[in-house]
């Protein structure tokens, strides 16, 4: 019995396999059993006594399969034998030609559906934005790519494409992902310019899947949310993967790669590991920088996010062969829609009047900051007599004062602001960092980071922000300014901002009766919570949305990295305010083409004016339409100026 056993388990085994292999095999099962009720239905009907109507059994066995195929035949058999039969035939036709046939091809339907909505299939694309992973920016670089038509059409000009179309590599694909697109694009959605795939960039034959080495430019953002990550070693890992193309391609015709770098000190590694054409973006020091700025002048996250957020004023390089040879300094008035920052060429930005005999080169690109492409063009002749009055004194007006910041929480941008802070060698900065991190761990993060800090005063202390009783130990109301960060231990951007939010609010229940209230900056991690700091003395950073702006400009033109990485990196020319009463103009009307001719006689270029009439809402005036127009002057307003460091 138990040899029978073991037998009839070993038959079971197998078909179970056979069936499980795919719906072919379960056709060739349905077609076997069909075959052998044929067989024994003919068998049975031909030896039967009653019926002799059958000259020889194979014209018994295709009675026996029609009506097993075919119910309407059951009508026409005659005697109880031939009708006992037929109609069960016609039951087993009906479970298994019928039902078991229709649900395997539904099944394979349904598995053939499925596997291409869940991008596994390879595609054939040329010129085409490949994304590498999916993170809380992806939906925003689709939505900077898709609504920046003039920028694409330049870029797919120069790379011989006809219409944008986006390429997404993500770990799963599924509906929720294109659903967020839609949701974001709104009516602007179109599938058929985005497509997903499924698969991880670490892997090539994944890469081959969304067709990497015929792409335009590979955007390749990090992943900051998830637990236990190393964000730049899976970079790099994915750069030495796209670095081994199945053809032989020479190094300078492989994709240009935008990608982000979390650590400084892996920018060369990062450069090392993918020899084709590369921009390496250390957004954490930028938004950092972004983070320090702000508690030194405020107001001066609504320039950043103007000027990266896709609206309004935005930078742009172009070539002016036609001013050639002219010296920056005597061309800054030529533009009448546009203002000049610099010259971007050899990999980085010199700053207008950082050198008054610097000329436009023939390959030289010139820097703007404009509403659009178009405005960019020179409209006056140069002044020749400019550079008469620029010189290299600047009245910077920050001055040598001790500023206590407060940091409240850790994430990986930290390291990066305490450095920034520690470059402010003209002022007296201290610096408390208020995260519930050990200590020791903080400390063991700077040291393997390298940031020696060297000027300022930094305190780590324990403690959680969310607590109203460690807060109020705190003393907030000594400190000059506050700064929030969204912490990326959490495991998603949308738990970061909500732990954020609770830390909000105990602070605003901290400085309720405070009376000169400092400047909070918040770091936000989504645009639709940004709005919840809605209090006057608060400034939101939106940092996902600056990111994926500074990834998708610079995937669209490589030349504004350039620029970036000079206005918001350490050591480089430094968008500031001047407080117009200091200046002798209040209460005045001057025009931005008088202001900007001032401004030029101390090294500085004038971007804009920022009002402050109305404290809770200050309003922002980069490049005004005319120059020529007079604007109205109070002693609370200020000048934005590039001054150069």
């Amino acid at each position: 019995m138990k040899l029978l056993a073991r037998i009839r388990n070993l038959v079971q085994f197998q078909l179970e396999q056979f069936i499980l292999r795919g719906p072919l095999s379960r056709l060739m099962v349905i077609a076997l059993a069909m075959a052998l009720i044929a067989l024994g239905a003919g068998l049975l009907v031909y030896n039967a006594p009653t019926v002799q109507d059958y000259d020889d059994p194979w014209t018994a066995i295709w009675w026996a399969f029609l009506r097993l195929t075919d119910s309407g035949y059951l009508g026409d058999d005659e005697g109880s034998v031939l009708r006992v039969v037929s109609t069960l035939l016609t039951v087993a036709g009906v479970v298994l030609f019928v039902g078991a046939l229709i649900a395997t091809m539904t099944q394979w339907l349904n598995d053939t559906i499925e596997t291409l909505e869940a991008g596994y299939t390879p595609i054939a694309k040329n010129n085409h934005v490949l994304i590498l992973g999916w993170n809380n920016r992806t939906a925003a670089m689709v939505e900077d790519l898709v609504q920046s038509e003039g920028r694409v059409a330049r870029f797919l000009s120069r790379h011989g494409g006809r219409s944008l179309h986006i390429v997404i590599l993500a770990e799963r694909v599924t509906p929720a992902l294109a659903q967020e697109i839609r949701d974001k694009l709104g009516r602007g959605f179109d599938m058929r310019r985005i497509t997903l795939r499924s698969g991880t960039p670490l892997r090539l034959d994944h890469l081959r899947r969304v067709d990497y080495q015929h792409a335009a430019v590979i955007l390749l953002p990090t992943r900051e949310f998830e637990a236990g990550s190393a964000p730049d070693e899976l970079t790099i890992k994915t750069l030495m993967s796209a670095a081994h193309p199945d053809d032989d391609i020479e190094a300078a015709d492989m994709p240009l790669v935008v990608a982000e770098i979390f650590d400084a000190d892996r920018l060369e590694t990062a450069r090392r590991a993918y020899p084709g054409p590369a921009e390496f973006i250390g957004t954490p020091q930028i938004i950092s920088r972004l983070l320090a700025q702000n508690t030194r002048h405020r107001g001066l996250s609504s320039v950043y996010n103007e000027l990266l957020g896709g609206a309004g004023q935005q930078i742009y390089v172009r070539e002016c062969p036609s001013l050639e040879g002219r010296r920056l300094a005597d061309i800054a008035a030529c533009f009448d829609q546009a203002v000049l920052l610099g010259v971007a060429h050899h990999g980085r930005l010199d700053a207008l009047y950082a050198n008054n005999e610097q000329t436009v080169a023939a390959a030289d690109r010139l820097a703007f900051i404009a509403r659009e492409f178009e405005d960019c063009t020179p409209t006056r002749e140069p002044e020749s007599n400019a550079a008469g009055r620029i010189h290299a004194a600047s009245d910077t007006e920050v001055e040598a004062r001790r500023r206590r910041v407060l940091v409240l929480g850790w994430n990986q941008k930290v390291p990066s602001l305490l450095a920034e802070f520690d470059a402010y060698t003209r002022e007296r900065v201290e610096v408390d960092v208020f995260s519930l991190l050990a200590v020791d761990e903080r400390e063991t993060i700077l040291r393997r980071k390298g940031v020696m800090l060297n000027h300022a005063r930094v305190r780590h202390i324990e403690g959680d922000l969310t607590s109203h009783y460690e807060m109020t130990r705190l003393d907030v109301s000594g400190y000059d300014s506050i700064v929030l960060v969204a912490s990326d231990w959490l495991g998603s951007a949308d738990a970061a901002d909500a732990r954020m939010l609770l830390g909000y609010l105990v602070l605003s229940q901290v400085l309720e009766n405070v009376e000169t209230k400092p400047a909070v900056v918040v770091e936000s991690m989504s645009t639709d919570n940004a709005n919840l700091f809605d209090q006057a003395n608060v400034e939101r950073l939106v940092s996902p949305d600056l990111q994926a702006s500074m990834l998708t400009q610079v995937a669209l033109r490589r030349e504004l990295h350039w620029v970036l990485e000079e206005l918001f990196s350490a050591g480089g020319a430094e968008i500031e305010f001047r407080h117009i009463d200091r200046l002798g103009l209040a209460d005045t009307s001057e025009s931005f083409d008088t202001l900007r001719r001032a401004r030029a006689a101390h090294g500085e270029v004038l971007l804009g004016t920022l009002h402050r009439s109305d404290e809770s809402m200050p309003r922002l005036l980069l490049n005004p339409e005319d120059k020529q127009a007079p604007i109205a002057l109070s002693a609370r307003d200020e000048l934005v100026v590039l001054a150069i460091g």
